[in-house]
C-alpha cells in the first residue's frame, strides 16, 4: 500500500477544509479499518470513535516516556501484517524537504540518539545548500535518568541534565557552535539566529510535551508571520502527529506553512534503533489523538470564520 500524505499546510493561510478531508481520508482508510479489526474494533469509525478505541494501543500507561514503552511480542504474521498496515498510514512523512529556503527550521527534541540523529541530518541539510533565517532546537527541562546519562558518557558529551542541554550539546557537536552568545531562563541563542529553548510545561507536573515546545517557540523566540515556510525535523514514527500539532498550534494561528521531515537512512543507521511493534501502535494512538485534535480545531476555526 503506498502510505498516506500528511494534511497539507501552505503558507498564506490554510484551507480549513482541504486540513479536515486529509484527516477525514486518513482515519477512514482500508488501512486504518484493518489495523483496528486486528484489535477486535469495527471498520469504519469515526475519527472520534478512534480516538476513544486507540486507549488498546496505550503501551506508555499515559504518563511513561517513550523508552519505557511496554513491548508485546505479537505471532510472527500478525506482527508482519501489523507493520505493513503501519506503514500504508504514513508515519514517516516526506523522504526530505521539499523546498531549498525556509524562513525557519525546528529540530524537535527527545532521547539522546534521537536528538542527535536529527541535528545531524539538520546539519547535513544545511551543508548541502539549505538555507534558512532561523535554526532552533526545541527541548524541555526533563532531566535525564541513569540510563541516559551513561549513554551521553559514552558518546563523549558534555554535561546534559536535561533535554535542552541535549540539545544544545548536539547543536555544537554538528553545526560547529561554541557556548551561546547568550541565556536567558528558558532560551539559549547564538549569533546568525541560531536557538535552543527549553519549553515550560502548561502541565503541572510534567515535562513539556511537543505542543509546549511549539508553542514555546512562537511565544519567546520567533512569532512567525504569515506566509513564513517553517520545517519541522523529527524521525519515524512520529512525523505525522508532530506535523498535526503544528499546523494547529502555528499554521492555523499565524499562516505559515508546515512542512514536516523525518531523518534520512544515514542518520537512521547511524541514531536510530529498531522499535517494537508496540512503540509503533503507541505512536498511530498520538496520531489519532492529533489529528482528532486538529480535525476539531479546524472545524471550530471554520464555523467561527463563516459568522
Amino acid at each position: 500500500m503506498e502510505p498516506f500524505p500528511l494534511p497539507p499546510c501552505e503558507p498564506g493561510g490554510q484551507d480549513l477544509r482541504e486540513v479536515a478531508a486529509a484527516v477525514d481520508a486518513w482515519a477512514a482508510s482500508p488501512a486504518m479499518g484493518e489495523l483496528v479489526g486486528e484489535f477486535g474494533g469495527a471498520a469504519g469509525q469515526s475519527l472520534a470513535e478512534l480516538a476513544g478505541f486507540c486507549a488498546v494501543w496505550d503501551y506508555r500507561g499515559g504518563v511513561k516516556e517513550r523508552f519505557d514503552t511496554e513491548r508485546i511480542d505479537f505471532e510472527p504474521e500478525r506482527d508482519r501484517r501489523v507493520r505493513d498496515l503501519l506503514h500504508a498510514l504514513g508515519m514517516g512523512g516526506r523522504p526530505a524537504p521539499a523546498h531549498r529556503a525556509y524562513d525557519h527550521v525546528l529540530v524537535l527534541g527527545g532521547g539522546i540518539r534521537v536528538t542527535l540523529g536529527r541535528t545531524d541530518y539538520t546539519a547535513r541539510l544545511l551543508a548541502a545548500g539549505l538555507t534558512t533565517r532561523t535554526l532552533t532546537g526545541l527541548a524541555s527541562l526533563r532531566w535525564r535518568d541513569d540510563r541516559e546519562f551513561r549513554e551521553g558518557a559514552r558518546l563523549g558529551l558534555g554535561p546534559v541534565d536535561t533535554e535542552a542541554d541535549m540539545m544544545a550539546e548536539a547543536f555544537k557537536r554538528f553545526l560547529g557552535i561554541g557556548e551561546p552568545a547568550a541565556v536567558h531562563e528558558h532560551h539559549r541563542s547564538w549569533a546568525g539566529g541560531i536557538h535552543v529553548l527549553a519549553a515550560p510545561s502548561t502541565r503541572p507536573g510534567l515535562r513539556a510535551n511537543t505542543a509546549d515546545t511549539l508553542t514555546g517557540w512562537a511565544e519567546i523566540v520567533e512569532r512567525p508571520r504569515p506566509g513564513d515556510r517553517v520545517l519541522l525535523v523529527t524521525n519515524a514514527p512520529y512525523v505525522r502527529h508532530q506535523h498535526c500539532d503544528a499546523i494547529r498550534l502555528l499554521g492555523t494561528r499565524y499562516g505559515c506553512g508546515i512542512e514536516t521531515v523525518g531523518f534520512d537512512d544515514a542518520a537512521m543507521t547511524e541514531w536510530g534503533r529498531p522499535l517494537s511493534t508496540t512503540e509503533l501502535l503507541q505512536e498511530v494512538r498520538s496520531s489519532i489523538l492529533a489529528m482528532s485534535n486538529l480535525r476539531r480545531h479546524a472545524q471550530d476555526s471554520a464555523a467561527t470564520t463563516s459568522r
